[in-house]
């Protein structure tokens, strides 16, 4: 009957003259430190990248925001007038004083029951769209 081998532990004065032992010395290959410099140095060399143009952005966002700003306020002004169902205003948005907006055709038009496939046929496909442009441009 073959009983496997009894292994004593290790002391820890015979792991320090193991681990210290210069038989077992990892060096780098011969051009590795001078690559790594050499890349070190090309880094330090390169110029500092391109700041991005802030003050060319900002009107954009600007614009940007303002449309949103005007966008919820129309729709807020759409839902009040729906909700406190005024005949004679409902569906119209006085903007200044002199131009009137009549949406009223537009809200009975949404009122029909295929206004919600027409919306969702609309959002399927931007959303594939937006899928597939993430998939394709995200490298």
């Amino acid at each position: 009957m073959n009983l496997p081998p009894v292994h004593t532990p290790l002391t820890d004065a015979q792991l320090d003259a193991a681990l210290s032992a210069g038989h077992d010395q990892i060096l780098p290959s011969s051009g590795f430190s001078d690559a790594v410099m050499t890349a070190v140095r090309a880094e330090a060399a390169a110029p500092a990248p391109i700041p991005f143009p802030w003050k060319r952005a900002i009107p954009g966002m600007v614009g940007i925001a303002a449309g949103l700003t005007l966008l919820v306020a129309l729709v807020a002004t759409l839902i009040s007038a729906v909700v406190h169902s005024r005949p004679a205003s409902a569906g119209k948005l006085a903007v200044g004083s002199q131009w009137v907006v009549d949406f009223t055709p537009l809200l009975r038009h949404a009122a029909g029951s295929d206004a919600a496939w027409m919306a969702l046929s609309i959002a399927i496909p931007l959303v594939c769209l937006l899928a597939l442009r993430r998939v394709l441009f995200s490298r």
